[in-house]
């Protein structure tokens, strides 16, 4: 009797899986737990890097990459959750930062670093029926530049095949889902597997990649590992100071953008203190300061519960 050929190519793709984590094991911090990986589901060209000669983006296409997603060392996972879930990746980053080049090796390798943020979004194709929220946001990731070191797609010159990693020692990452609870202290990371570049990575206009698609992968790691435990849909708080570059309060206003791009503002007080109460828990959100005569790097944060000491201190 012939095998049933959805489960012949179910099992050709996990024996993949198991290849991708040996693969992207070394792109995380060793100290991490692998909690989830995907693939996609057809193996087409649906990363897509586009050079503008000025900037360049990188995006999957507009309709998503259908990809298998599965969650690994994740105790408390409903049954529903367990195994193989059918899902899209949604991928969007941009940058001003031109390529560079290392030499002195052979073949030389190519880093584009990426100077916006770049988001990473995986969404289950129909609701779990448990979680919170739209019940079908399996992992949002969010990579925020912290102005001295940024998240980088690279490989060898005139390869056909390139990685991103992103790693918390280095650059923002922050974790959202509808399903799982993510530990405040925790350490977060990722890395992205490109194969089939076409064409082969190299370094074109404006000092940026030339433009190409790849199929992909990926891999997500944190320590310690999440649980199932959705963040609760209660009300929380944020507050903090705005501070200048001599450590003195400053009269400014911040502004709270949430996941839907609704804004708040609050100004500060005499004593450089802001708050912010009742926003919804399990989102990620962005807050900005503009206050006269500095400037602040926007802090992307990960809601689960009431936060405080969010300070800024301005730009050298």
């Amino acid at each position: 009797m012939k095998p049933n050929c959805r489960w012949s190519s179910f099992f050709v793709k996990a024996a993949f899986f198991i290849v991708l984590t040996i693969s992207t094991g070394t792109l995380l911090h060793a100290q991490s737990i692998t909690f989830a990986q995907f693939i996609e589901r057809n193996g087409t060209q649906d990363f897509v890097f586009t050079n503008n000669t000025s900037s360049a983006d990188f995006a999957t296409v507009a309709s998503g990459s259908p990809i298998i997603f599965i969650y690994q060392n994740t105790p408390g996972l409903p049954a529903v959750l367990q195994g193989p879930q059918m899902a899209h990746v949604f991928v969007t980053g941009s940058t001003t930062t031109p390529a560079i080049q290392v030499g002195g090796i052979d073949p030389p390798r190519d880093i584009q670093r990426f100077s916006g943020v770049v988001t990473i979004q995986i969404i289950r194709d129909t609701p779990a029926g448990v979680g919170t929220g739209t019940q079908r946001n399996l992992l949002t990731a969010v990579v925020t530049p912290d102005g001295a070191s940024q998240a980088s797609l690279s490989g060898d010159d005139l390869s056909d095949a390139a990685a991103f990693t992103a790693s918390e020692a280095r650059q923002s990452v922050v974790f959202t889902s509808d399903f799982l609870g993510f530990a405040p202290t925790s350490i977060e990371n990722l890395g992205l597997s490109f194969s089939s570049v076409n064409p082969a990575l190299s370094i074109g206009p404006g000092g940026f990649l030339n433009s190409f698609t790849a199929a992909g992968s990926g891999t997500f790691a944190s320590t310690v590992a999440p649980v199932f435990n959705p963040p609760t849909a209660a009300g929380v708080s944020i507050n903090g100071r705005v501070l200048n570059g001599y450590g003195r309060a400053v009269r400014a206003i911040v502004t709270l953008t949430d996941e839907n791009g609704e804004t708040r503002t609050a100004s500060t007080n005499s004593l450089g203190y802001y708050q912010f109460n009742d926003i919804a828990a399990g989102q990620i959100v962005t807050l900005s300061v503009a206050a006269k005569g500095w400037t602040y790097e926007p802090r992307v944060i990960n809601l689960n519960e009431n936060l405080t000491d969010i300070d800024f201190y301005p730009l050298q």
